[in-house]
């Protein structure tokens, strides 16, 4: 990372629903933090999601500045991607202008980030990494929106210096419709062997978490009713649950289906998460079968599982990487999240077994954390 001097992340946030209101963190902030480490200045472009109720944030990383836009052209998803693509063009101008004697890194976190960015790469000259964090093919009800849609991606990874994905299906998806090689990049937290250290002797052998937001209601029932069958399974379970939102129904649904042990957290940060997931034994990953994105991504949360010492249990439509596979430290559910008829999750859910997997977890976190697989692929650039 040491040939550039400069580095721009372009990303969609979303926020949090629930006071401090603030974005949250995601795949943007892992490669800034990352890159932070070998480049002396990276400047952030954070569009939100959804409209513009909130601003648009730029400037250096953590110390970005706030520039209103007129909610009206969030309106209508057509216009509001429009000024996206506008607002892109501008403020990746602003931060190349002047520094072609520089060696910039420009990354673009989704299609619609970075397909503007394929225009000014050529007027600028910095390199354009285009990071390809999900996909869905049926994102847009519209035709005309997911054509586009799909299309942006293809240009974006057609026309970058690099491409980088977040899980193995992905890499097949450019390669096969595209011809294109891409570079796995797990959305994998930068390692820190301290938080292991410090919490491991808190472990009690029966806490479970969660940790995240639902993106259909069938979601609240598809994990409580887990839940129930698991604690039949260990009555002794406790289950943690950090929600970005809805944190009452949380606690109603846990009362719904009868779990005798389960605690709301209201946490405001994915560091918070992590100090207290690491006093944890397992964590669980749940998805709806019937959700179209869910093929195309390794969830964020399984790697602040493992770097907390924490075995896993998930969904088997999400993209998992075959070193965690092969591993066992991830246990998978049958397809509509059914839990396989051969006794496999009791023995899974051992108190010796779970133990056993902590330091396979944490091993596999140090060794595919985010920052030492941007280094190996920039230094490719």
């Amino acid at each position: 990372m040491n040939q550039f001097n400069r580095a721009l992340v372009v990303t969609h946030i979303a926020f949090r629903k629930a006071p401090p209101y603030d974005g949250l963190e995601g795949p943007y902030s892992s490669v800034a933090n990352s890159l932070s480490s070998g480049i002396n200045e990276v400047f952030t472009c954070q569009l939100p999601i959804s409209g513009f109720d909130k601003p648009v944030s730029f400037g250096p990383w953590k110390n970005e500045k706030n520039f209103p836009i007129p909610t009206l052209l969030g309106n209508l998803a057509i216009l509001k991607y429009l000024t996206d693509f506008i607002l892109v063009i501008f403020f990746a101008a602003k931060f190349s202008l002047f520094k072609r004697n520089q060696k910039l890194l420009v990354v673009g976190v989704d299609p619609l980030c970075a397909l503007p960015l394929t225009i000014l790469k050529k007027i600028f000259g910095f390199k354009l990494v285009f990071y390809s964090v999900d996909f869905n093919k049926t994102r847009f009800k519209n035709k005309l929106m997911q054509y586009l849609y799909e299309k942006a991606d293809e240009i974006s990874a057609r026309l970058s210096d690099q491409v980088w994905v977040v899980c193995q299906s992905l890499k097949d998806y450019k390669k096969s419709h595209f011809g294109v090689e891409s570079i796995y990049i797990p959305n994998s937290s930068i390692f820190d062997g301290r938080l292991y250290e410090e919490g491991k002797n808190r472990k009690t052998g029966n806490k479970m978490a969660w940790t995240g937001s639902f993106l259909t209601e069938r979601q609240y029932d598809i994990l409580f009713g887990l839940l129930k069958q698991i604690q039949d399974i260990r009555p002794d379970m406790e289950f943690y649950f950090a929600p970005m939102s809805n944190h009452d129904k949380f606690r109603e649904y846990a009362q719904k289906y009868y779990l005798k042990t389960a605690q709301v957290l209201e946490l405001h940060s994915r560091r918070q998460w992590q100090e207290f997931a690491v006093t944890c034994d397992i964590g669980i990953a749940i998805y709806d079968d019937k959700f179209g994105s869910t093929e195309f991504i390794e969830p964020l949360k399984i790697w602040d599982f493992m770097m907390c010492g924490m075995p896993f249990i998930i969904s088997s439509e999400p993209s998992i990487s075959t070193p965690i596979k092969e591993s066992g430290v991830a246990y998978f559910l049958d397809r509509g999240n059914q839990i396989p008829q051969n006794n496999s999750l009791n023995e899974f859910l051992k108190k010796d077994h779970l133990e056993m997997l902590r330091e396979k977890c944490v091993n596999l976190s140090r060794e595919y954390e985010i920052k030492r697989q941007i280094e190996i692929a920039t230094n490719r650039l």
